[in-house]
């Protein structure tokens, strides 16, 4: 990060006042860095500037002071992320560009409760044994949608795998046996999986099985399927 080293040097000598001389003395440290937004915080004196690679920065309306790394707010509520709460807006923003149809679904037969995304290779241990109690969490009113994250890339045999298990005839009942490890049959269609692939990478997702709430948290990693219900019961998502 040394841009950073470089972006203190010029807060540190540098009177900003406004949005635009914030984005300015930015921009002007190196061409390279490219800023998606400069917001300022309500109820703070300070300003968010959030760049393309999607880090975040914040500083003061001076710019004689600034950190990188996540702001909290102290509240009588109790403790708020800030940062993590524009990560997830971000983060449902993008999402909305999914196309919902192109998820391969598992719904509860009854009421669907809570909707939760999952990232997932058709060859992770840890997406096998989410899948293993996908049952449980159907019984509980889980909507499981998967969307495709083939950790080894398009054209891999992972990735093969995922296409042959959307362009089945069955794709529930096809996934089922993959995470079982069988092998699906071979089958080809047109598929969205590439550009499933480059949303999680969007999305900074790097591993799998990730699990993204109906809040826009998103969380790596296995968790039991109580743990989840849990989580999403206490936050109604």
């Amino acid at each position: 990060m040394r841009w950073l080293v470089s972006l203190l040097a010029v807060f540190s000598v540098t009177a900003i006042a406004d949005q635009a001389q914030i984005e300015k003395a930015i921009t002007g440290i190196n061409p390279m860095i490219q800023i998606e937004s400069v917001k300022p915080i309500d109820e703070s004196p300070f300003f968010e500037v959030t760049l393309k690679t999607g880090e975040r920065i914040y500083t003061n309306a001076t710019g004689s002071h600034f950190v990188a790394g996540d702001l909290y707010q102290v509240g009588t509520g109790g403790v708020k992320n800030l940062t993590d709460i524009g990560r997830r807006a971000d983060r449902q923003e993008l999402l909305g560009q999914l196309d919902e149809s192109s998820l391969i679904v598992f719904s509860p037969k009854g009421e669907v409760k809570h909707r939760l995304l999952v990232f997932t290779d058709i060859d992770c241990g840890y997406c096998r044994r989410l899948h293993s109690e996908i049952e449980q969490l159907q019984e509980n009113g889980v909507e499981v949608s998967y969307a495709a994250f083939p950790r080894a890339g398009v054209g891999s045999e992972s990735y093969n795998k995922y296409v042959s298990v959307y362009c089945a005839k069955d794709q529930n009942a096809m996934m089922t046996q993959a995470k079982q490890g069988e092998t699906p049959e071979v089958a080809t269609c047109d598929n969205p999986v590439a550009e499933q692939y480059q949303m999680g990478q969007k999305l900074g997702i790097t591993g799998t099985p990730t699990l993204i709430f109906e809040d826009g948290e998103m969380q790596p990693g296995y968790a039991p399927w109580k743990e989840l219900l849990k989580r999403m019961n206490q936050q109604g998502s």
